[in-house]
């Protein structure tokens, strides 16, 4: 399982050049792995009620999420400008 390690965002606007960011996300995981961290340890202490509980199979299944999400292409498109999102 390898979770996708580059986000890139493609703005197009007409008439001017095209703005391209790529961001690596490592270390993105590597600011949210203490919230994780702590929603870990401290859920299944405050998981009293039968709502509570339905949250734990989503932190177990997060990893395989963020590994389906590779690939993953967004276009949206309006009369001035066009975003492209890619998961890689």
């Amino acid at each position: 399982m390898m979770l996708p390690m580059l986000f890139r965002l493609r703005l197009n606007r007409p008439g001017r050049r095209p703005i391209n960011l790529y961001i690596p996300l490592l270390p993105v995981y590597i600011l949210l792995l203490p919230f994780i961290l702590l929603a870990l340890v401290s859920l299944p202490f405050l998981a009293v009620s039968k709502e509570t509980r339905q949250y734990l199979p989503l932190f177990k299944a997060l990893p395989s999420l963020l590994a389906a999400a590779r690939g993953t292409g967004i276009s949206v498109e309006s009369e001035d400008h066009t975003i492209y999102l890619h998961i890689k």
